[in-house]
């Protein structure tokens, strides 16, 4: 996995050298997430609040929205940790505050533990101390806690001059779950070693400098040897994730892909590549690219307009399926549109009325008759909530981080 670092410092993305001086200074943050979100999840870390200077926790709320964050820096409780995740963090960083009693009220499978080491030694208080513990001692204490570990070479940092690929191969050899690597990192051929070590690589410098380019690092590390040329590419609706399609990438049209931002494939019968819709209008926008852990697959995530099947089908494998999200972004057009003598629309423009309808139906629900008539109230009920949902912009998912940031084992 590539992942891109926007370092958050006064509400601009920076890049320090070695942890202290700043180099780089950019503002289009938002911009810059929907731009690194193409190619996996975005590592946004919080400078002011590791240090102990503010934070930034309105525009990370935003850039949550927006890209699939992982985010770190000054998470010293519980209480923050789960209120990044109810945000739709897709993982949390932790470092030195990182202690069992706190990890033990987070879900596991959504924490990162960060490995800072300066001179072979754990660094604290963003970086400006050393501690006596070593890396391999957090290895240790934390590997059964977290899902894995970002370690970063501190002296490496902003240097690019390459990553240390020897302290890397221990961490790597002390533990399995996902390891990622920073500091130093400068070439794409280093950044495909390191996938090939099982060690993920998050990117700073070197991409804000253009040394690197992401489209060009993520074709490297597919292996089209493996398949003659081809990688298997499936294609899935980003908003309803419902699989669309098995299509094939090579490298060309996957770099055309990556630096466009849409659905973009190699014709296997016609010899050639090909961009989705261009004949039919049925386009496909590219939201996030990744692939697997042995590089011989894609996961392309897209918005389809209209249908992804040349049979005229919403998708290669049947039609499209009745969810949550579905009834959801129906309510969100009747929303815009409120057509005359709709009973949605009364709702929508009765806040009291509305309430009225969710506790009729909660009294409704609880009280059921049987198991026919808990699943109509109930019904009845989510339609009502929804409406309310969508009436103060609230989505499902939303409502699932929330769900998912107090889940434990």
């Amino acid at each position: 996995m590539l992942i891109p670092t926007i370092d958050l410092m006064d509400g601009k993305a920076v890049q320090l050298r070695q942890g202290m001086e700043k180099v780089l200074e950019r503002e289009d943050v938002i911009e810059l997430a929907k731009y690194y979100g193409r190619f996996g999840e975005v590592a946004v870390i919080d400078i002011d609040a590791a240090v102990g200077n503010g934070n930034n926790e309105k525009l990370i709320e935003k850039l949550c929205k927006v890209a699939p964050c992982r985010v770190g820096g000054g998470i010293r409780d519980a209480n923050k940790a789960q209120k990044l995740l109810s945000w739709g963090a897709k993982k949390i960083i932790i470092g030195t505050a990182a202690n069992e009693e706190l990890l033990s009220k987070l879900p596991k499978e959504k924490v990162l533990i960060a490995i800072d080491s300066k001179d072979g030694y754990i660094a604290t208080h963003g970086w400006t101390k050393t501690t006596s513990a070593e890396p391999l001692d957090f290895v240790k204490r934390f590997n059964n806690l977290c899902s894995g570990f970002l370690y970063t070479v501190i002296e490496n940092e902003g240097m690019m001059q390459g990553a240390d690929i020897d302290s890397i191969k221990l961490i790597r050899a002390a533990t399995t779950k996902e390891l990622i690597a920073a500091g130093g990192i400068c070439s794409v051929d280093e950044i495909v070693k390191l996938q090939k070590m099982g060690v993920h690589t998050q990117l700073g410098m070197c991409i804000y400098t253009g040394v690197v380019k992401l489209e060009e690092a993520f074709v490297k590390c597919m292996d089209f040897e493996k398949r003659f040329g081809y990688i298997p590419t499936i294609v899935q609706d980003y908003a309803t994730k419902q699989v669309l399609s098995l299509a094939y990438s090579t490298s060309q049209s996957l770099l055309q892909a990556l630096k466009t931002g849409k659905g973009i494939y190699f014709n296997r019968s016609e010899n050639k590549i090909f961009t989705k819709g261009e004949t039919s209008g049925n386009t496909q926008e590219l939201i996030e690219a990744r692939f697997n852990c042995d590089r011989d697959a894609i996961l392309f995530m897209v918005n389809q307009k209209g249908n992804a099947c040349h049979l005229g089908r919403y998708s290669c494998f049947g039609n499209k399926d009745f969810s949550i999200n579905e009834l959801y972004k129906f309510l969100i057009t009747r929303k815009s549109l409120l057509p005359d003598n709709a009973l949605t629309t009364r709702l929508f423009q009765d806040e009291f009325y509305l309430k009225s309808k969710i506790m009729n139906e909660a009294f409704e629900t609880v009280n059921f008759e049987n198991k026919d008539g808990l699943g109509k109230e109930a019904a009845d009920l989510t339609y009502f909530m929804l409406t309310f949902m969508a009436m103060h912009n609230i989505t499902p998912q939303d409502v699932l981080n929330h769900l998912e940031s107090t889940m434990r084992e």
